[in-house]
């Protein structure tokens, strides 16, 4: 009798244990997975972002994310202009969302070795957006403000790339859903924890 119940209770010891630690492993596991990820792999180069890969991740993108993508990869494409209209509330957010798209793509394009993909990358300011026309050679990407639009989204339409945003975090992470249309369509990327 008395060695029934020391098995019954280390049974039940371990039984207690086993639940004890898969629960624990759960909530290690969920601390993880909310934890933000700002940085990608990409043909062994990191790139490091300002904002949440994950969160930039779920910005809608239309047509679809391949044809953004395609956008980049086209061999017509010579220049990358970024269009904006000046505005005292968004220039500073501007002037990093044009850092931050002519350097990654600029480092995207650099993974293409020995072939060499030259772009020229340019900003300019614009009065307005009803006059934004196609032009061969050029991909035109633009940077519209909550004023014209009241979603976050990027949408991709013949050489040109909108990027629209509600505030200035959704500017951040419509960058970076650019940015990983991009790098997706020439290859993939992995989120680095």
């Amino acid at each position: 009798m008395k060695v029934k119940f020391k098995v019954k209770t280390f049974l039940t010891t371990l039984a207690f244990l086993l639940i004890l630690s898969i629960f624990i492993l759960a909530i290690i596991q969920l601390i993880i997975s909310l934890r933000p990820v700002k940085y990608v792999k990409y043909k062994n180069i990191i790139f490091a972002f300002r904002d949440d890969v994950k969160a930039a991740e779920r910005i809608p993108v239309y047509p679809n994310e391949k044809i953004v993508g395609q956008q980049f990869w086209d061999y017509k494409i010579q220049n990358i202009t970024i269009l904006f209209k000046p505005d005292e509330r968004y220039n500073k957010y501007y002037q990093l969302a044009a850092f931050e798209l002519t350097y990654k793509l600029s480092q995207m394009y650099m993974t293409l070795r020995p072939l060499i993909i030259e772009k020229s990358f340019s900003a300019q300011e614009i009065e307005n957006f009803d006059n934004i026309t196609r032009e061969d050679g050029t991909l035109k990407i633009i940077l519209l403000p909550p004023e014209y639009s009241n979603q976050t989204i990027v949408k991709a339409s013949s050489n040109r790339i909108y990027i629209h945003f509600k505030n200035s975090r959704d500017l951040d992470l419509a960058v970076i859903k650019t940015i990983l249309c991009a790098l997706k369509y020439n290859g993939n990327y992995t989120l680095i924890a």
